[in-house]
Protein backbone atom coordinates (compact mmCIF):
# COMPACT_ATOMS: atom_id res chain seq x y z
CA UNK A 1 0.00 0.00 0.00
CA UNK A 2 1.45 3.36 -0.55
CA UNK A 3 2.66 5.79 1.77
CA UNK A 4 2.48 8.79 2.94
CA UNK A 5 -1.54 9.17 1.46
CA UNK A 6 -4.50 9.61 3.34
CA UNK A 7 -8.09 9.00 2.54
CA UNK A 8 -8.15 8.01 -0.76
CA UNK A 9 -11.03 6.74 -2.62
CA UNK A 10 -11.16 3.14 -3.62
CA UNK A 11 -10.17 3.50 -7.14
CA UNK A 12 -7.80 6.13 -6.75
CA UNK A 13 -5.69 4.13 -3.93
CA UNK A 14 -6.10 0.79 -6.66
CA UNK A 15 -4.24 3.23 -9.62
CA UNK A 16 -1.27 3.28 -7.23
CA UNK A 17 -0.82 -0.48 -6.44
CA UNK A 18 -1.31 -3.87 -8.14
CA UNK A 19 -4.63 -4.68 -7.55
CA UNK A 20 -6.89 -6.56 -8.41
CA UNK A 21 -3.58 -8.26 -9.06
CA UNK A 22 -1.79 -10.34 -6.53
CA UNK A 23 0.78 -8.12 -4.77
CA UNK A 24 3.79 -10.23 -5.81
CA UNK A 25 2.28 -10.08 -10.01
CA UNK A 26 5.11 -8.65 -12.10
CA UNK A 27 2.41 -7.03 -14.53
CA UNK A 28 4.96 -8.42 -17.41
CA UNK A 29 4.26 -10.73 -20.23
CA UNK A 30 5.68 -13.96 -21.26
CA UNK A 31 8.04 -11.89 -23.55
CA UNK A 32 9.07 -9.13 -21.49
CA UNK A 33 7.90 -6.96 -23.72
CA UNK A 34 4.42 -5.47 -22.73
CA UNK A 35 4.10 -3.91 -18.47
CA UNK A 36 0.85 -3.64 -17.34
CA UNK A 37 0.29 -0.16 -16.03
CA UNK A 38 -1.44 0.45 -12.32
CA UNK A 39 -3.99 2.76 -13.50
CA UNK A 40 -5.32 0.79 -16.57
CA UNK A 41 -6.93 -2.27 -14.18
CA UNK A 42 -8.72 -1.17 -11.20
CA UNK A 43 -11.39 -3.68 -9.74
CA UNK A 44 -12.68 -6.84 -10.61
CA UNK A 45 -14.87 -8.91 -9.49
CA UNK A 46 -15.08 -12.59 -11.01
CA UNK A 47 -18.11 -14.63 -9.91
CA UNK A 48 -17.32 -18.35 -10.51
CA UNK A 49 -19.51 -21.40 -10.00
CA UNK A 50 -19.38 -23.18 -6.12
CA UNK A 51 -19.19 -26.33 -7.93
CA UNK A 52 -16.21 -26.20 -9.77
CA UNK A 53 -14.51 -26.99 -7.51
CA UNK A 54 -11.35 -24.41 -8.62
CA UNK A 55 -8.24 -22.62 -6.63
CA UNK A 56 -8.98 -18.86 -6.30
CA UNK A 57 -5.21 -18.37 -6.28
CA UNK A 58 -5.23 -19.73 -9.72
CA UNK A 59 -7.00 -17.06 -11.48
CA UNK A 60 -5.28 -14.66 -13.67
CA UNK A 61 -5.37 -12.38 -16.50
CA UNK A 62 -4.16 -14.31 -19.09
CA UNK A 63 -4.10 -11.81 -22.17
CA UNK A 64 -4.74 -8.16 -23.17
CA UNK A 65 -4.68 -6.81 -26.56
CA UNK A 66 -4.53 -3.27 -27.03
CA UNK A 67 -5.88 -2.16 -30.82
CA UNK A 68 -6.70 0.81 -32.25
CA UNK A 69 -10.13 0.71 -31.68
CA UNK A 70 -9.95 -0.94 -28.38
CA UNK A 71 -8.51 -3.18 -25.89
CA UNK A 72 -9.61 -6.88 -25.08
CA UNK A 73 -8.98 -8.83 -21.51
CA UNK A 74 -9.01 -12.15 -20.82
CA UNK A 75 -9.40 -13.79 -17.33
CA UNK A 76 -7.94 -17.43 -17.18
CA UNK A 77 -7.95 -20.57 -14.63
CA UNK A 78 -4.43 -22.29 -14.39
CA UNK A 79 -4.76 -25.76 -12.87
CA UNK A 80 -2.06 -27.17 -10.33
CA UNK A 81 -1.49 -30.38 -12.54
CA UNK A 82 -1.40 -28.58 -15.64
CA UNK A 83 0.20 -25.41 -17.59
CA UNK A 84 -2.45 -24.92 -19.62
CA UNK A 85 -4.80 -21.97 -19.12
CA UNK A 86 -8.50 -22.16 -19.33
CA UNK A 87 -10.07 -19.32 -20.70
CA UNK A 88 -12.92 -17.85 -18.00
CA UNK A 89 -14.08 -14.44 -19.14
CA UNK A 90 -13.53 -12.02 -21.35
CA UNK A 91 -14.36 -8.35 -21.91
CA UNK A 92 -13.68 -6.00 -24.51
CA UNK A 93 -12.93 -2.33 -23.77
CA UNK A 94 -13.73 0.06 -26.93
CA UNK A 95 -11.69 3.48 -26.93
CA UNK A 96 -14.29 5.24 -28.72
CA UNK A 97 -16.21 7.54 -25.82
CA UNK A 98 -14.39 6.24 -22.97
CA UNK A 99 -14.27 7.56 -20.20
CA UNK A 100 -12.53 7.53 -16.62
CA UNK A 101 -13.16 4.59 -14.24
CA UNK A 102 -15.65 2.94 -16.92
CA UNK A 103 -16.82 -0.20 -16.18
CA UNK A 104 -17.28 -2.91 -18.29
CA UNK A 105 -19.06 -6.59 -18.25
CA UNK A 106 -16.97 -10.12 -17.98
CA UNK A 107 -18.71 -12.71 -20.04
CA UNK A 108 -18.43 -16.22 -19.34
CA UNK A 109 -16.84 -18.68 -21.60
CA UNK A 110 -17.22 -22.48 -21.43
CA UNK A 111 -17.42 -24.19 -18.95
CA UNK A 112 -17.55 -21.05 -17.20
CA UNK A 113 -20.48 -19.49 -19.06
CA UNK A 114 -22.35 -18.84 -15.98
CA UNK A 115 -19.97 -16.35 -14.70
CA UNK A 116 -21.13 -12.86 -15.24
CA UNK A 117 -18.59 -10.45 -13.56
CA UNK A 118 -17.43 -6.96 -14.05
CA UNK A 119 -14.43 -4.48 -14.00
CA UNK A 120 -13.10 -1.10 -13.77
CA UNK A 121 -10.93 1.04 -15.92
CA UNK A 122 -9.27 3.66 -14.96
CA UNK A 123 -7.52 5.63 -17.36
CA UNK A 124 -5.80 4.14 -20.48
CA UNK A 125 -2.90 7.13 -21.17
CA UNK A 126 -0.19 4.45 -19.32
CA UNK A 127 -1.48 1.41 -21.21
CA UNK A 128 -1.20 3.90 -24.74
CA UNK A 129 3.01 4.08 -23.58
CA UNK A 130 2.85 0.32 -24.08
CA UNK A 131 3.52 -1.77 -27.56
CA UNK A 132 0.15 -2.36 -29.66
CA UNK A 133 -0.55 -6.14 -30.09
CA UNK A 134 -2.19 -9.48 -28.19
CA UNK A 135 0.45 -10.17 -25.18
CA UNK A 136 0.27 -13.17 -22.79
CA UNK A 137 0.36 -13.77 -19.07
CA UNK A 138 1.53 -16.35 -16.79
CA UNK A 139 0.74 -16.85 -13.35
CA UNK A 140 3.79 -14.71 -12.15
CA UNK A 141 3.19 -12.31 -14.28
CA UNK A 142 -0.61 -11.49 -13.87
CA UNK A 143 -1.85 -13.97 -10.77
CA UNK A 144 -5.33 -12.19 -9.42
CA UNK A 145 -5.89 -11.56 -5.69
CA UNK A 146 -8.48 -14.45 -4.84
CA UNK A 147 -10.21 -11.34 -3.18
CA UNK A 148 -11.40 -10.96 -6.40
CA UNK A 149 -13.09 -14.25 -7.07
CA UNK A 150 -16.06 -15.06 -5.22
CA UNK A 151 -18.02 -18.33 -5.11
CA UNK A 152 -21.62 -18.44 -6.67
CA UNK A 153 -24.78 -21.02 -6.71
CA UNK A 154 -24.89 -22.32 -10.09
CA UNK A 155 -28.64 -22.29 -11.23
CA UNK A 156 -30.47 -21.83 -14.42
CA UNK A 157 -28.74 -18.94 -16.41
CA UNK A 158 -30.66 -19.45 -19.30
CA UNK A 159 -33.25 -21.26 -21.75
CA UNK A 160 -32.74 -22.83 -25.28
CA UNK A 161 -35.93 -23.91 -27.54
CA UNK A 162 -34.65 -26.36 -29.58
CA UNK A 163 -37.17 -27.79 -32.90
CA UNK A 164 -35.59 -30.49 -34.28
CA UNK A 165 -31.96 -29.23 -35.60
CA UNK A 166 -33.18 -25.17 -34.76
CA UNK A 167 -32.01 -23.62 -31.74
CA UNK A 168 -33.03 -20.38 -30.60
CA UNK A 169 -31.08 -17.95 -29.20
CA UNK A 170 -30.75 -17.56 -25.21
CA UNK A 171 -33.95 -16.03 -23.39
CA UNK A 172 -32.38 -14.56 -19.95
CA UNK A 173 -34.59 -12.81 -17.39
CA UNK A 174 -37.86 -14.10 -16.09
CA UNK A 175 -39.56 -16.61 -18.46
CA UNK A 176 -42.95 -17.58 -18.63
CA UNK A 177 -44.35 -21.48 -19.78
CA UNK A 178 -47.91 -20.36 -21.73
CA UNK A 179 -50.00 -23.57 -22.52
CA UNK A 180 -51.06 -23.72 -25.96
CA UNK A 181 -53.43 -25.29 -27.71
CA UNK A 182 -54.62 -29.15 -25.80
CA UNK A 183 -51.78 -28.26 -23.20
CA UNK A 184 -52.15 -27.56 -19.69
CA UNK A 185 -49.43 -26.59 -17.45
CA UNK A 186 -49.90 -27.40 -13.70
CA UNK A 187 -47.50 -26.49 -11.31
CA UNK A 188 -46.23 -29.24 -8.80
CA UNK A 189 -44.93 -28.81 -4.96
CA UNK A 190 -43.19 -32.03 -4.07
CA UNK A 191 -41.16 -30.92 -1.23
CA UNK A 192 -38.49 -29.21 -2.11
CA UNK A 193 -38.75 -29.58 -5.66
CA UNK A 194 -40.97 -27.00 -7.97
CA UNK A 195 -42.06 -29.21 -10.75
CA UNK A 196 -44.29 -28.09 -13.67
CA UNK A 197 -46.53 -31.21 -15.50
CA UNK A 198 -47.22 -30.37 -19.06
CA UNK A 199 -50.85 -32.42 -19.68
CA UNK A 200 -52.18 -33.19 -23.07
CA UNK A 201 -55.91 -32.23 -22.54
CA UNK A 202 -59.47 -32.00 -24.65
CA UNK A 203 -62.07 -29.42 -23.93
CA UNK A 204 -62.24 -26.50 -21.49
CA UNK A 205 -61.86 -24.09 -24.41
CA UNK A 206 -58.62 -24.72 -25.30
CA UNK A 207 -59.20 -27.26 -28.63
CA UNK A 208 -59.32 -25.21 -31.56
CA UNK A 209 -61.11 -26.39 -34.51
CA UNK A 210 -59.02 -27.68 -37.10
CA UNK A 211 -58.81 -25.83 -40.55
CA UNK A 212 -58.48 -28.42 -43.08
CA UNK A 213 -56.57 -28.17 -46.69
CA UNK A 214 -57.25 -29.81 -49.44
CA UNK A 215 -60.34 -32.21 -50.47
CA UNK A 216 -61.97 -31.98 -46.88
CA UNK A 217 -65.09 -33.07 -48.37
CA UNK A 218 -66.97 -36.81 -46.68
CA UNK A 219 -66.05 -39.27 -48.97
CA UNK A 220 -68.12 -42.67 -48.68
CA UNK A 221 -66.59 -45.69 -47.23
CA UNK A 222 -65.36 -49.38 -48.98
CA UNK A 223 -68.80 -51.10 -48.01
CA UNK A 224 -67.97 -54.29 -50.44
CA UNK A 225 -65.38 -55.67 -52.24
CA UNK A 226 -66.32 -57.35 -55.07
CA UNK A 227 -69.85 -57.60 -54.02
CA UNK A 228 -68.76 -59.65 -50.87
CA UNK A 229 -69.08 -57.65 -47.33
CA UNK A 230 -67.24 -58.13 -44.32
CA UNK A 231 -67.93 -59.81 -41.27
CA UNK A 232 -70.57 -57.60 -38.55
CA UNK A 233 -67.35 -56.72 -37.15
CA UNK A 234 -66.36 -54.68 -39.66
CA UNK A 235 -63.29 -57.05 -40.54
CA UNK A 236 -62.66 -58.50 -44.55
CA UNK A 237 -59.97 -61.52 -45.14
CA UNK A 238 -57.62 -61.76 -47.63
CA UNK A 239 -56.38 -65.56 -48.22
CA UNK A 240 -53.98 -66.88 -50.11
CA UNK A 241 -53.46 -69.74 -52.03
CA UNK A 242 -50.09 -72.55 -52.89
CA UNK A 243 -48.80 -69.88 -55.21
CA UNK A 244 -50.19 -66.28 -54.20
CA UNK A 245 -49.26 -65.19 -50.54
CA UNK A 246 -49.70 -61.22 -48.37
CA UNK A 247 -47.33 -60.56 -46.76
CA UNK A 248 -48.25 -57.31 -44.70
CA UNK A 249 -45.93 -53.82 -45.89
CA UNK A 250 -46.25 -51.04 -43.59
CA UNK A 251 -49.66 -49.88 -44.34
CA UNK A 252 -51.01 -52.24 -47.02
CA UNK A 253 -50.19 -55.59 -48.14
CA UNK A 254 -48.23 -57.33 -50.96
CA UNK A 255 -49.02 -59.71 -53.23
CA UNK A 256 -46.40 -62.19 -53.83
CA UNK A 257 -46.75 -65.08 -56.58
CA UNK A 258 -44.40 -67.95 -55.41
CA UNK A 259 -44.73 -70.66 -58.61
CA UNK A 260 -44.14 -67.80 -61.37
CA UNK A 261 -40.78 -66.59 -59.24
CA UNK A 262 -37.52 -67.79 -61.28
CA UNK A 263 -35.63 -70.75 -59.73
CA UNK A 264 -32.55 -70.03 -60.90
CA UNK A 265 -29.95 -67.73 -59.57
CA UNK A 266 -26.96 -66.03 -60.75
CA UNK A 267 -24.55 -68.77 -60.56
CA UNK A 268 -26.91 -71.06 -62.59
CA UNK A 269 -27.61 -68.57 -64.91
CA UNK A 270 -23.56 -68.10 -65.26
CA UNK A 271 -23.39 -71.67 -65.80
CA UNK A 272 -26.05 -71.65 -68.41
CA UNK A 273 -24.14 -69.00 -70.54
CA UNK A 274 -20.93 -70.89 -70.37
CA UNK A 275 -22.39 -73.97 -71.54
CA UNK A 276 -24.18 -72.09 -74.41
CA UNK A 277 -20.76 -70.41 -75.10
CA UNK A 278 -18.83 -73.54 -75.80
CA UNK A 279 -21.95 -75.11 -77.58
CA UNK A 280 -21.93 -72.48 -80.25
CA UNK A 281 -17.48 -72.96 -80.41
CA UNK A 282 -18.55 -76.46 -81.07
CA UNK A 283 -21.02 -75.48 -83.82
CA UNK A 284 -18.82 -73.01 -85.45
CA UNK A 285 -16.08 -75.61 -85.66
CA UNK A 286 -18.56 -78.68 -87.23
CA UNK A 287 -19.52 -75.81 -89.68
CA UNK A 288 -15.98 -75.68 -91.08
CA UNK A 289 -15.20 -79.05 -90.71
CA UNK A 290 -18.72 -79.66 -92.85
CA UNK A 291 -17.52 -77.11 -95.20
CA UNK A 292 -14.37 -79.45 -95.62
CA UNK A 293 -15.99 -81.78 -96.19
CA UNK A 294 -18.45 -80.70 -98.83
CA UNK A 295 -15.47 -79.41 -100.55
CA UNK A 296 -13.43 -82.88 -100.40
CA UNK A 297 -16.38 -84.54 -101.96
CA UNK A 298 -16.73 -82.06 -104.60
CA UNK A 299 -13.28 -82.25 -105.55
CA UNK A 300 -13.58 -86.67 -105.50
CA UNK A 301 -16.46 -86.40 -107.91
CA UNK A 302 -14.88 -84.54 -110.30
CA UNK A 303 -11.46 -86.65 -110.35
CA UNK A 304 -13.37 -90.00 -110.60
CA UNK A 305 -15.99 -89.30 -112.44
CA UNK A 306 -13.16 -87.57 -115.48
CA UNK A 307 -10.73 -90.64 -115.05
CA UNK A 308 -13.89 -93.34 -115.73
CA UNK A 309 -15.43 -90.98 -118.65
CA UNK A 310 -13.89 -89.78 -121.51
CA UNK A 311 -15.06 -86.89 -123.86
CA UNK A 312 -15.62 -89.90 -126.46
CA UNK A 313 -19.06 -91.32 -126.74
CA UNK A 314 -19.51 -94.81 -126.02
CA UNK A 315 -18.36 -97.57 -128.39
CA UNK A 316 -20.73 -100.28 -129.74
CA UNK A 317 -20.19 -104.07 -128.47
Amino acid sequence: MPLGLWNLQWLSLNSQRKYPLADDATGVDTTGSFTLPDDFLLELDLPVSAGMNVDPSRFLLSSVGSFGAGYSLVIGYSGASSSTIVPVASALVPRQGFTRNSVYTLGGISPFQDTVGKLTIGTLDSLDLQPGGLFGFNLAGARLDPDAVRPILRGVTALYLVNGSSVSAPIYGDVQLIAGTNIQLVPISSGDTAQIQINAISGEGTVADCSCTGNAAALPCITQINGVPPTPAGDFTLAGDNCLAFTAQGNGLQLSDSCSAPCCGCSELESITQDFARYQQQMQTLTGFINNLSASVTQMDQIVLGARLGDRGCSTC
